[in-house]
């Protein structure tokens, strides 16, 4: 037999039980209101004060831990005492992953398109559970799938793109970066990335100035460098430093495509278990709560008993 999970959906109300032990103390040791009158009067007389109704009766029983109970019975319920709900809905995960891969002349000639064709195919299976968007580019940009949850159909377009694959070329990831801010605000994503696979050819001033926007706006970039290992005559160096300076400015961390523990660590979670803890949890457990604090009730009547005379 497996017991059901339970958590605690408002655990300060159990900072009430030790009160409500402290208040059913308090009155227990108040209940008998003729301790006073002992000290001062005749035992006789203050019998018979009693009998005439002059001086009320002394108050023994259980009714201060009944109330105690009754107080601890609401601040267990309003603790919210919860069970995981099978019936709950599947949230659908909304933190897009945009990646930008760079197949300019530099990036398919330089000798590191291989690496870079299995960092990129890396980050899509560590991140299926994302809806995942490709945006490739040199010149001109050009979107090859809006975010999907479908990483097979991903990883199917960036094992087959090489040099052919882009019409014209040149190397601009500030327009890339620019079409994935505007498909990411469309797509309303609450904690969006952005990954950019390139050897830092023409990053500058205009893509650092659109990655810092973009993290204005909440988006993530990261960096993938892929390092040139046999570059052709007359192709542009790599440049690291250039990624690294758009990378910083969107406020994401830059690893080698030869990297694979560092590249499986790239995008940490930004929105921990408190991020919906007041709304999302809630549709993924039934409280208890309130049968709980209902119980309370029982107690609580019993205060209201008829007494014998």
């Amino acid at each position: 037999m497996t017991l059901p999970e339970l958590i605690l959906l408002r655990p300060l109300w159990l900072l009430g039980l030790p009160l409500a032990l402290a208040a059913g103390v308090v009155v227990a040791r108040r209940a008998d209101g003729m301790a006073a009158w002992r000290a001062v009067i005749d035992p006789d007389l203050l019998e018979a004060m009693r009998h005439r109704g002059q001086v009320s009766p002394p108050r023994s029983g259980p009714d201060p831990w009944l109330m105690a109970l009754s107080l601890a019975l609401l601040c267990t319920g309003l603790a919210g005492p919860a069970s995981r709900d099978p019936d709950a809905p599947v949230l659908r995960n909304r933190d897009a992953l945009m990646v930008l891969f760079d197949l300019s002349p530099s990036m398919t000639g330089g000798g590191g398109l291989d690496d870079a064709q299995a960092a990129v195919s890396l980050l899509i299976d560590r991140g299926e559970a994302r809806p995942t968007g490709l945006i490739v580019y040199g010149g001109e940009s050009f979107l090859a799938s809006v975010p999907s949850e479908d990483p097979q159909m991903l990883q199917g377009m960036i094992a087959v793109a090489d040099a052919e694959t882009l019409p014209v070329g040149g190397s601009r990831p500030d327009r890339a970066l620019t079409m994935a801010r505007g498909i990411l605000r469309d797509a309303a994503s609450l904690a969006p990335d952005v990954v950019l696979v390139s050897d830092g050819g023409g990053m500058g001033p205009v893509a650092e100035d659109v990655a810092r926007q973009m993290a204005t706006d909440g988006v993530r970039i990261s960096g993938i460098f892929v390092p040139q290992e046999a570059p052709a005559y007359g192709l542009p160096d790599a440049r690291p430093g250039a990624l690294q300076a758009v990378v910083a400015a969107g406020g994401g961390a830059m690893v080698s495509a030869s990297e694979v523990a560092a590249i499986d660590a790239l995008l940490p979670a930004r929105r921990g278990p408190e991020r919906d803890a007041a709304d999302l949890r809630a549709l993924q457990y039934r409280d208890l709560g309130p049968w709980l604090a209902a119980l309370a009730l029982l107690p609580l009547a019993l205060l209201f008993r008829r007494r014998q005379a």
